[in-house]
């Protein structure tokens, strides 16, 4: 695979080295890494997506990679130097650039850095020595390898270690693109070359170019993996409800709730991810009210919500399929941080909740601490508060025994798989005294 549209494949390889130590020093998001580097602020948009391809085919072998540098350089070169060798091997074995064009794109890159140009020579010999012998290496990896170790390991002690390495096996493949559609599913399949997989949610093989598919100018659907869709899908109708979706932005809830005929509050304190949900809005026609606030501490008065929906803000750790840097973008005392933040919203939520309503809890992370743990303890805090067990024949396997619904990447691998995903629904009994 080439980059044969961009008119400068070598800066896309400068913002992917930067981007690069900026995740793996800095804990940075992929997004961030790469859209805040002053330098390149001009880049052209295939460029920048060039760069992330780089970024992300690098993550999801990082293990193998690493294994075959460590195995040819017997002392670790500096980060820069370290993350183009990266890059190069990451186009000689992921995406199967012609072995002559990632030696010299790569040499080239350090050349031209002012401080280890001398190193070129080193470059060009490691990844010209991988060409010849590298391949063993990188196939014999376990997938594993390439996920890290104190990720792994949670998962494996969590779910099981055979879940665990279908969850390894996950991270090495690109994703495919679920959509949420407002019309007949089945017909947007067809429209869209994909396959109606559950509800509302339309499936397509890859990506491409999202603004050219029919029906985006429309408004006729939007982004949305399937296992983030299901907190809205299982609630069933909600039309007419009124529903306050905490941390709503970038609005994929939102636009759900809105479509199915419910009253919809959208609240959050990131403006510009309430700019998109309200972009969001405008293209597919729909109405909700926006609230710029802290939804831990917003008050709604005197109002009570008949549906109080909460995608906690979370490590993210169910999404790597689609964003590998989220594996390297929070630390334990980060989650820590996460996990206060989560109980101060959800109880935030029973303020605003009113008898009889119900809690939706979700988070799309793989951690427990922040899922199932989190909910337990809310329900020994919060004694007016029941499990409403999530009751659906297709998702009768990801039912827990508490009656949460435990989503993992490799469940549905026959088609794709999904975002690793935790919802929990609760009803409010009384007031609590």
């Amino acid at each position: 695979m080439t980059h044969e549209n961009s008119p400068s494949t070598g800066q896309s390889r400068q913002i992917a080295v930067r981007a690069l130590g900026r995740i793996l020093i800095g804990q940075e998001q992929l997004e961030i890494a790469i859209s805040d580097q002053a330098d390149f602020a001009g880049a052209d948009p295939r460029d920048r997506a060039f760069a992330r391809l780089l970024v992300t085919s690098v993550l999801r072998h990082k293990g193998a990679i690493d294994r075959i540098l460590k195995e040819r350089v017997q002392r670790e070169p500096p980060l820069f130097v370290q993350n183009a060798l990266r890059i190069g091997l990451a186009q000689i074995f992921v995406l199967e650039t012609p072995g002559h064009a990632a030696v010299g794109e790569t040499v080239d890159l350090v050349k031209k850095h002012k401080k280890y140009s001398k190193m070129s020579g080193l470059v060009n010999g490691v990844l010209r020595q991988v060409i010849r012998d590298g391949r063993s290496s990188f196939a014999s990896t376990a997938p594993r390898d390439n996920i890290p170790s104190n990720f792994y390991k949670k998962w494996s002690n969590a779910y099981g270690a055979g879940a665990a390495r279908q969850m390894a096996l996950e991270f090495m493949k690109v994703p495919p693109l679920d959509l949420s559609v407002k019309g007949d599913a089945a017909e947007w399949a067809e429209k869209l070359g994909g396959e109606a997989i559950y509800g509302q949610t339309v499936r397509l093989p890859k990506a491409g170019q999202i603004r050219s598919l029919p029906g985006y100018e429309a408004g006729d659907w939007w982004v949305q993996d399937l296992a983030s869709s299901l907190p809205v899908q299982l609630l069933g109708d909600v039309k007419g409800l009124s529903v306050l979706d905490m941390c709503a932005a970038p609005g994929g809830k939102t636009l759900q709730l809105a479509h199915g005929g419910a009253k919809v509050t959208a609240i959050d304190r990131a403006v510009r991810r309430l700019d998109m949900l309200k972009l969001n809005l405008e293209r597919t026609n729909l109405e909700a009210e926006i609230v710029e606030a802290d939804a831990a501490h917003w008050n709604s008065g005197d109002q009570k919500f008949d549906i109080v929906l909460l995608d906690a803000p979370c490590s993210a750790t169910g999404t790597y399929r689609r964003h590998p840097d989220v594996l390297y973008a929070k630390t334990p005392k980060q989650i820590g941080e996460l996990i206060k933040l989560q109980r101060r919203l959800l109880v935030s939520a029973v303020e605003k909740l009113r008898v009889g309503g119900v809690l939706v809890y979700c988070t799309c992370s793989l951690e427990v601490e922040e899922s199932e743990d989190q909910v337990r303890d809310f329900l020994h805090r919060n004694k007016d508060f029941d499990v409403i067990r999530v009751e659906d024949e297709k998702w009768k396997k990801a039912v827990t025994e508490d009656g949460f619904l435990r989503l993992l990447p490799h469940q549905m691998r026959e088609i794709g798989g999904l975002d690793g995903f935790f919802v929990a629904k609760l009803n409010k009994k009384t007031e609590q005294t």
